[in-house]
């Protein structure tokens, strides 16, 4: 009896460890649906294939993850209200549009974030950890290059928009701001994890990445990761920071002090906006599609043609400089210009499904998310979705 009941307990035993490794094989192969959205999104916006800032690679990488990548889950319920806003964002957004490239641009971005949005949904926190640290270094190895180079005067073919003596570099992305907001992203979600190997190396890398990116911006939103610090990593970054930003304007015309430099020469407070193209188009998008015109966009009440009815306003207004394209710079604005009402709760849903996933840091969440609206970062961003998606399961203070 005594033998029986043995035999009966270790092949139950066996039987159980067999399933668990079976699962477990099983999860690290599915897994592999997600390694080209790994390794595709540091190139976000590079190798250029097509005109403009927006390029195919991560969007058709995101498209096999979202079918090779747990697809038993393939999609949430309480996703649909989110993913039908977003639909609905096309459609208003079409009737009053011509059919142009621009069109194609609105569609290409709400057609990119339900994909990513129902990719970065599946994830449980042990794939994207990898991806954020990924980019980390090859956007630090391409911008310390960079860097070095304007200072040596070597050769380099920049992918995104450099102007030497006015802005940072801008590693692989479409413009320093880019390079800039996004690294804080990622300097975000890495202290925000409960656990993980080198994370203070990884965040530094992220900060020296700010520097090279030279983005005001960005460097705005650093009151928000040096809040979660604690005191002695709190003296110890803004002691760095002053030596490397000092270091900086000792050798270099591509960096945060040549930007500081551009700006103090518009002048002090207002004429710092009106006078610097740069902020003038930044401020004066925001207050346009912001304050200006949204209850007019809210309404649905007028055709969309950003580029003319923005010019006509800077015009009238005696303060802004024209703007060159429909490229609208906060993704707040973009969405509520674009697409009225639909647009705008599209974005606060994302906001609604931040906080919920991180119920012990809701004011961080709201505050840090509309302030990346408020950056020249689209709402199909897949850091900006894997931020927000970020469960909460961390202490409060690194």
């Amino acid at each position: 009896m005594h033998a029986f009941n043995f035999d009966r307990s270790f092949n139950g035993s066996s039987m159980i460890a067999g399933l668990k490794l079976t699962a477990k094989i099983s999860s690290r192969a599915q897994n592999l649906g997600a390694l080209p959205l790994i390794l595709m999104l540091p190139f976000l916006h590079s190798p250029k294939l097509l005109e403009g800032d927006t390029q195919p690679w991560v969007l058709l990488a995101g498209i096999f993850a979202l079918f090779a990548y747990k697809q038993q889950q393939f999609l949430k319920y309480k996703d649909i209200p989110l993913l039908i806003l977003s639909v609905l964002c096309v459609f208003s957004y079409a009737i009053r549009a011509s059919v142009d490239a621009e069109l194609l641009r609105i569609i290409y971005m709400h057609i990119a974030f339900m994909i990513f949005w129902v990719v970065v949904r599946r994830e449980s926190e042990d794939l994207f950890p990898i991806a954020v640290r990924f980019t980390v270094v090859v956007w630090l190895a391409v911008g310390l290059y960079q860097y070095v180079a304007v200072i040596l005067g070597l050769p380099v073919e920049f992918i995104g928009r450099f102007v030497q003596g006015r802005s940072g570099v801008p590693s692989l992305t479409a413009e320093p701001s880019f390079y800039g907001s996004m690294s804080m992203l990622h300097m975000m979600y890495l202290l925000n994890e409960q656990s993980g190997k080198h994370k203070i190396w990884f965040c530094s890398a992220a900060g020296a990445s700010v520097i090279l990116s030279g983005s005001l911006l960005a460097l705005l939103l650093f009151v928000f990761p040096l809040l979660k610090l604690r005191f002695f990593w709190l003296v110890f970054s803004l002691v760095a920071g002053v030596l490397v930003v000092f270091f900086d304007s000792m050798v270099n015309p591509a960096g945060l002090t040549t930007r500081l430099d551009t700006v103090l020469q518009s002048g002090f407070g207002v004429d710092v906006i009106l006078f610097d193209p740069s902020l003038n188009l930044r401020f004066g998008h925001v207050y346009f599609t912001l304050v200006h015109n949204l209850f007019p966009s809210l309404a649905l009440s007028s055709p969309v043609n950003f580029m003319a009815d923005y010019n006509q306003f800077a015009a009238a207004s005696g303060s802004y400089i024209d703007t060159g394209s429909n490229f609208i710079l906060p993704a707040l604005g973009e969405l509520v210009y674009t697409s009225g009402p639909f647009g705008l709760a599209l974005a606060i849903g994302v906001i609604v499904y931040a906080i919920k996933a991180s119920p012990r840091r809701q004011i961080e969440k709201i505050a840090f998310m509309l302030a990346c609206l408020l950056n020249p970062l689209q709402i199909s961003n897949p850091f900006l979705l894997i931020y927000a998606l970020q469960r909460d399961n961390v202490d409060s203070k690194r």
